[in-house]
């Protein structure tokens, strides 16, 4: 009878809130979350960055992006950071999962760049979170609170690039928890790269093998088969 019911609250929910495309916002089947038009356009790879980093050799440090910040899913994103819309972080996990699954890479668990606690109070939650937390659902991974902000910082996209590193620098603080563990770092854009670096410098100075960067969007649009060591 439990089912019966959860079916049929899922019924309810997909016709109120039907499922739309994350990238042109068409109406798609229940479950999914592209266009069969826009499945087609997007590039066939992950966008990727590399940065170096303390102690991670010469691969340095991994971001992955499910997508270019434009168009679309630029509308997308916003709604689902500013205007409130959390319900985006499922769809939206998908996407994140499906880009880890293009890499290749295993994981032992998934964690997110946090925001301080008062901006948290102020916005209501943590987009970045909601991601890392959809994403792991989907990767059946764990999803580990491992990172803390402590100290507050300015908003990154209202800076200069070259005040950015010096922004972040040592804003953040991970847990003896990472220790031995292979993680995915979430977050939802990467502009410069600064504060996701911060964050895997913290993780790798707790003792973690080994951090990659996965995010809904890349700023820049670096595509993988075009993409240089930075």
């Amino acid at each position: 009878m439990k089912k019966q019911n959860a079916g049929l609250g899922e019924k309810l929910w997909n016709l109120i809130f039907p499922a739309r495309c994350l990238f042109c916002g068409k109406l798609v089947p229940p479950g999914e979350y592209v266009c069969e038009a826009c499945r087609k356009e997007r590039p066939q790879a992950p966008f990727l960055r590399r940065y170096s980093l303390p102690g991670a050799g010469a691969e340095g440090f991994s971001v992955f992006s499910a997508a270019a910040y434009e168009g679309g899913f630029r509308k997308t994103l916003y709604r689902f950071k500013f205007r409130g819309e959390k319900g985006l972080s499922k769809p939206l996990g998908k996407l994140l999962a499906e880009t880890a699954g293009q890499t290749g890479q295993r994981f032992d668990g998934v964690t997110w760049v946090p925001m301080t606690k008062a901006k948290r109070r102020k916005r209501g939650y943590d987009q970045s979170e909601l991601l890392a937390r959809a994403a792991a659902k989907e990767l059946g991974l764990s999803c580990l609170p491992l990172l803390e902000k402590v100290r507050e910082t300015e908003t990154q996209h209202q800076l200069p690039r070259r005040q950015r590193l010096s922004n972040v620098k040592s804003a953040y603080r991970a847990g003896q928890e990472a220790q031995g563990k292979a993680l995915l770092l979430v977050d939802d854009i990467v502009t410069t790269g600064a504060t996701l670096r911060e964050c895997a410098k913290a993780l790798a100075e707790a003792g973690a093998v080994r951090v990659m960067g996965l995010c809904a969007a890349d700023c820049a649009a670096i595509r993988t088969e075009e993409e240089k060591s930075l």
